[in-house]
């Protein structure tokens, strides 16, 4: 390995360690907080499910850098970037959730404030990025990854609470199940076609993301929660079928 490569390799395993590192510190300065408002501290088993969520945020903000390296070379950690690191804070947090029951009190509060967080800062990181002009590959992989982890988290989390119906968890798994699906057409040597711009699938991210806010808050309570989750999930499950119909070229775009 020449002096380059080693310099490469170092710089990789320090942009990773720092990375988990600022994730790691953000969800103990918030689980501290969390600590004060749950009576007699949090449970074990939520303590572990965090554990969990943190070993997964971690390890997809380390695919998340090895792939953007693959595609553009190294790219420096943007303020950008940091925000979004931040989101991963919030999800290991909110991960440890789906390990317990549903909680009393104040703390029946924090799901959805957890979740409100991770997807309002969402939008803020990718201000950031064009307003300092410092978007990366890195940063937009990211993105994505904590984007997908989020709304999966917060689906499966909901659907546990009862607050959703099972079906729901179609919503956190469709983007895994679309990706998936395309490896394997590639894998098998079949064509896949590129998606159109649709301002329909970002309108359905979006009012799935505040359907999942609402139904890990006290408030609107279970029967709205439903109904909203059943008025975002059918056209949802529709332009899903759709844009698969698109990617294996069954459907053209431009319908």
């Amino acid at each position: 390995m020449t002096a380059e490569q080693s310099a490469d390799v170092t710089a990789r395993r320090h942009h990773w360690t720092a990375a988990a590192g600022a994730t790691a510190l953000l969800a103990v300065v918030g689980g501290s907080g969390l600590a004060l408002a749950w009576e007699s501290g949090p449970p074990n088993p939520y303590l572990l499910g965090a554990l969990v969520g943190f070993a997964v945020v971690v390890t997809t903000t380390w695919r998340a850098f090895q792939l953007a390296r693959t595609e553009v070379g190294p790219e420096r950690i943007t303020a950008a970037t940091w925000v979004t690191i931040a989101r991963g804070g919030a999800l290991v947090l909110l991960t440890g959730f789906l390990f317990v029951p549903s909680p009393d009190g104040l703390v029946t509060w924090v799901p959805g404030i957890l979740f409100a967080l991770a997807a309002a800062v969402d939008a803020a990181d990718g201000a950031i990025a064009r307003w300092l002009d410092c978007e990366s590959k890195r940063g937009e992989r990211l993105d994505v990854e904590i984007d997908s982890l989020t709304v999966l988290v917060g689906a499966v989390l909901a659907v546990r609470y009862g607050v959703a119906p099972v079906i729901f968890v179609v919503v956190g798994v469709a983007r895994y199940a679309f990706v998936a699906g395309i490896k394997y057409r590639r894998r098998r040597g079949r064509n896949v076609y590129d998606l159109d711009p649709s301002d329909l699938r970002r309108a359905l991210g979006g009012a799935a993301m505040v359907v999942i806010c609402l139904a890990l808050l006290p408030v609107p309570g279970v029967s709205l929660s439903r109904l909203l989750a059943w008025i975002v999930l059918v056209p949802f499950l529709v332009n899903f079928t759709r844009d698969w119909l698109v990617v294996s070229g069954r459907l053209d775009g431009a319908q």
